[in-house]
C-alpha cells in the first residue's frame, strides 16, 4: 500500500465512519478499486483513530456517558455477541463486492426514511437501548451504516435528535474499543507500526473530529435524511459497475 493510498483510505474512514453512509462499505469499495487486500493492522489503526476522534469530541459530555452507562451496557450486548460468535461467518458470507449495492440500498432507505419520522423527546429505557444495539450490530455487514442504524432506530423509538446522536456515539466507544482489542490478538505482522499507518492515523483522527462537528449540526437541524439520497444513488450506480 502506497502512502497516497493510506491517506485516501484514512480520509474515507474519517468521513464515512461517522456519516450514515457506511465506512466498511466505502473502504471495501476503495480497496476494490485500488486492488488492495484488506489489512487487519491498517484497519485497527483507522478504527483507533476514529475512536480517538469520538473520545475527544465528547470530552465535555462525560456526565451524559456515566448517567446513561446502564443503557450503554445494554445497547452494547448485541454487537458483543455477534462480534464474538458470528463475526467471521458473517464477514465471509458478505465479502463479495457484488453484495455491496444491496447493503448500501438498505442503509440508504433506512436513513432517508427518517425524513418522515415525527420528532419526539422520549427518555431512554432498557428496551429502547437494546433495540438500538441490535441496529448497531447489523453494521457488521459491509455497507450497513452503524451511525445510520443507531440514529434511525433511536429517532423511530422517539428519542430527540440530540439524544439519538449522543447515544449513538456513546455506543460507539465500548463497541469500537472491543473490536480493537479483538483485532489486536489476531495481528501476526511484525510491521504493525509503520510510517504509512501513523500518517493515516493522524489524518483520520483530525478529519474525523471535524466531520463529527458538522454531522452533529446536520442531525440537530433534522437533515439527517439527506445522506440517504446519496447512499441510494450510490447503491443504484454500483448495481451497474460491480
Amino acid at each position: 500500500m502506497t502512502l497516497f493510498q493510506s491517506i485516501v483510505l484514512g480520509v474515507v474512514q474519517a468521513i464515512s465512519e461517522f456519516l450514515p453512509i457506511s465506512s466498511d462499505g466505502h473502504l471495501n469499495l476503495f480497496q476494490h478499486f485500488f486492488k488492495l487486500t484488506p489489512s487487519l493492522d491498517f484497519d485497527i489503526f483507522l478504527h483507533a483513530a476514529t475512536f480517538l476522534s469520538v473520545v475527544f469530541f465528547f470530552r465535555h459530555q462525560i456526565k451524559y456517558f456515566f448517567a446513561n452507562l446502564k443503557y450503554i451496557i445494554v445497547g452494547s450486548i448485541p454487537a458483543a455477541i455477534i462480534g464474538v460468535l458470528l463475526k467471521d461467518q458473517i464477514e465471509s458470507i458478505a465479502a463479495s463486492p457484488k453484495l455491496l449495492p444491496y447493503f448500501f440500498l438498505f442503509t440508504g432507505i433506512m436513513v432517508l426514511s427518517t425524513k418522515f419520522i415525527t420528532t419526539k423527546d422520549k427518555p431512554l429505557n432498557y428496551l429502547s437501548a437494546f433495540i438500538i444495539g441490535i441496529f448497531q450490530a447489523l453494521a457488521i455487514l459491509p455497507a450497513v451504516s452503524r451511525s445510520g442504524g443507531t440514529i434511525f432506530s433511536a429517532l423511530l423509538l422517539g428519542l430527540s435528535p440530540q439524544n439519538a446522536f449522543n447515544f449513538s456515539f456513546s455506543l460507539f466507544i465500548p463497541t469500537t474499543a472491543g473490536a480493537i482489542v479483538l483485532g489486536l490478538k489476531d495481528i501476526a505482522s511484525s510491521n504493525f507500526i509503520t510510517l504509512n499507518n501513523l500518517i493515516a492515523f493522524a489524518i483520520t483522527s483530525i478529519v474525523g473530529y471535524f466531520v463529527l462537528t458538522i454531522f452533529q449540526k446536520i442531525t440537530l437541524n433534522k437533515k439527517f435524511w439527506i445522506f440517504g439520497i446519496y447512499v441510494i444513488l450510490l447503491a443504484l450506480t454500483l448495481f451497474f459497475i460491480l
